[in-house]
């Protein structure tokens, strides 16, 4: 089904050739790659290694989130004043942006040796390294998938560039979880770390040349916000109620993760009984199975509806999650089966809310939002980052009350059963009631109406 076209050009005939599908989705692959070291690897690192206070960190980490989290609608903002640069210009910003994701990665896991031992200057590092990496990450990935959202009108097209785009973010994760765990095992937990960061430079370098000299061009008109109030264009989006219930799936859908991400260590150790290199295997087949699974929800999306194959991927994650009560200490290799499936469900997650996206930005209900993609996008970025931060920050204080406090010499693993497992396939069976029931597609209905219309 095709979106209508914007500026009279036949935009919705767009189809993307191949070679230039993957010269786009090449960036996906450091954005990935960043991500999950910055939130797994650097408190370990700066607090276990570098010998950091840990209040300290835990403050510089909420205020650089503060600082993160305002950013994201700013560098939509300015996303969408690119585009009067031409048909590439979101491109031109992410490739101003792309030396920050790098300098801040590299600074990250390369602190100089003059300050280390040095509480209060390490801490300014931090804090430094993480402003940079953030601010590059953010503004390099808005503009960047907000490009993506305008490469076609058409509905599966544009799923072909999401569905590409995380084939490379997988395999960007799965090389986040391989090289920290290979590179400290060589050189030790310092230098491995120090290693981390030099080779991100090649990498991210790789993937963003042919990325910003090949992506097709966007389809749309420049973006024109108007009227005076500056801070206006911020949440002008949230005037689309498909946008709005979207949002509410996503941010429901995506809390579950922020809560697994958080206690998922402390699981394979105190009740799979396993270590550092079981809890990468995990990891590695985890992201493995997604990557795989991302063109299958292509094709399930094609035959049914994207809503319906993320419903059907949230449910399969579900059944998985929870036949995981069953897994305890020593039963290492049926937990890892178990991980394929739940990596199958975060293939759905990656690979189909961007695509309803482009289709919700482009729909009637926007109004004179419509086209304003970077203005979405950062108030998207926003919502990823509060969903991981709602199950992030009710993870840990509801495993200490049943339970499970290492500070206190507490150990209970019923805690970390019901926070690890129970509590993400509670909020998973939430997302998929609203998604079952509420329209999110701009061209289709509820996941239970289209189904029924399909069984009729």
């Amino acid at each position: 089904m095709h979106g209508p076209s914007r500026g009279g050009s036949p935009a919705a005939s767009v189809k993307l050739p191949l070679d230039r599908l993957i010269a786009y989705s090449a960036l996906q692959l450091p954005l990935a790659m960043c991500a999950l070291p910055v939130v797994l690897n650097v408190s370990h690192y700066y607090g276990e290694v570098l010998k950091l206070s840990f209040g300290v960190m835990g403050a510089i980490f909420i205020a650089a989130r503060i600082i993160d989290a305002i950013q994201d609608p700013i560098l939509g903002l300015i996303s969408d004043r690119f585009t009067h640069r031409g048909r590439w210009g979101r491109m031109v910003f992410v490739g101003m942006m792309v030396p920050f994701l790098m300098a801040g990665f590299f600074m990250l896991f390369d602190p100089p040796d003059a300050i280390v031992g040095n509480g209060t200057m390490l801490a300014g590092w931090l804090f430094l390294a993480l402003f940079i990496v953030h601010l590059g990450y953010a503004g390099v990935s808005i503009s960047y998938h907000a490009h993506g959202a305008e490469l076609s009108d058409d509905y599966h097209e544009r799923t072909k560039v999401t569905v590409g785009r995380e084939v490379f973010g997988l395999t960007g994760m799965t090389l986040a979880v391989v090289l920290p765990t290979y590179l400290t095992s060589q050189f030790g937990e310092a230098d491995g770390y120090v290693w981390l960061g030099i080779l991100f430079l090649p990498i991210a370098l790789a993937c963003a040349v042919p990325s910003l000299l090949w992506s097709p061009p966007s389809v749309n008109k420049p973006v024109v916000h108007e009227g005076r109030n500056p801070f206006a264009p911020f949440f002008a989006p949230l005037k689309n109620r498909l946008f709005r219930r979207l949002l509410l799936v996503f941010v429901v859908n995506g809390a579950a993760l922020g809560v697994a991400v958080t206690v998922m260590l402390f699981y394979v150790e105190h009740v799979l009984k396993g270590g550092k290199l079981q809890a990468g295997l995990i990891l590695l087949v985890y992201f493995i199975a997604g990557a795989a699974s991302v063109p299958l929800w292509l094709i399930l999306s094609r035959r049914l509806t994207k809503a319906a194959a993320w419903f059907i991927g949230m449910v399969l994650t579900v059944f998985a999650m929870g036949m995981a009560v069953f897994v305890g200490a020593g039963d290492f290799y049926w937990f890892l089966g178990i991980s394929v499936v739940t990596g199958l469900g975060i293939g759905a997650d990656y690979g189909l809310p961007p695509s309803i996206l482009a289709d919700v930005i482009d729909s009637e209900e926007g109004g004179d939002t419509r086209g304003k993609t970077g203005t979405y996008f950062g108030l998207w970025a926003l919502a990823t980052k509060l969903a991981t931060a709602i199950g992030a920050a009710g993870s840990l204080p509801v495993a200490a009350w049943l339970g499970f406090n290492p500070a206190k010499g507490q150990y209970d693993t019923d805690a970390l059963v019901i926070v690890y497992i129970v509590v993400p396939v509670c909020i998973k069976i939430a997302a998929a009631i609203l998604i079952w029931f509420i329209k999110i597609e701009a061209t289709r209905d509820s996941v239970r109406v289209e189904l029924g219309a399909r069984r009729v």
